[in-house]
């Protein structure tokens, strides 16, 4: 393992706020791959909101069989497929799962230290994930994406939203503009529901 992927661990063994632990982790998985990963999912919307609780955290990249053999050799417990488990000295866990090596979306970049970027999905390209997983029976509830465009409302794009919704070849038949509506109205947001999310 490279000396910034031990530091970068090392970091995530020494802080005590939940949120920029993970994202040192990540920090440190992004140093020992080599190539730029990407936090998305669950962790995503905790650190956009606050308040959501992951089961995991979800990466996505170009993270190769030898590069999860690397997270192994540096300390990674393999739990199956592409899962892993990083345990920390107070006897937390976290587990990691790479769901994919392709972003769907834009990303932003948070600064832990100088020079030490994390890449996470931006507040939009969230929104629009679990907008899209409410209506495609993924398991994410509606409820959880209202809690999401509750948080976030005032720092989101809803034009861009609106747009990237619209340009998805499955965004008529999931019936995807009729959920994000439903979502804003529910959210008492009629104005940007009106505006952004009439129906096709």
């Amino acid at each position: 393992m490279n000396s910034r992927g031990e530091e970068r661990l090392k970091r995530a063994g020494t802080e005590p706020n939940r949120v920029l632990r993970r994202l040192w982790l990540v920090a440190a998985i992004d140093a020992i791959v080599e190539r730029p990963v990407f936090l998305v999912g669950g962790a995503a919307v905790d650190l956009h909101t606050g308040g959501y609780e992951p089961t995991d955290v979800d990466i996505v990249g170009v993270v190769t069989t030898d590069d999860l053999r690397a997270l192994v050799e540096a300390g990674f417990l393999e739990t199956g497929g592409r899962h892993l488990r990083w345990e920390y000295p107070d006897g937390t866990s976290e587990f990691v799962e790479f769901p994919g090596s392709t972003l769907d979306g834009t990303f932003e970049q948070i600064e832990l230290a100088e020079g030490i970027l994390v890449n996470i999905i931006d507040v939009e390209s969230l929104v629009i994930d679990r907008i899209s997983q409410a209506t495609d029976g993924s398991g994410v509830t509606f409820d959880e994406a209202l809690r999401l465009i509750v948080a976030t409302a005032n720092r989101v794009d809803w034009s861009s939203v609106a747009t990237s919704i619209r340009a998805r070849p499955d965004a008529r038949y999931l019936g995807r503009i009729e959920k994000a509506h439903e979502l804003l109205i529910a959210a008492r947001m009629p104005a940007v529901a009106t505006t952004h999310f009439e129906s096709l």
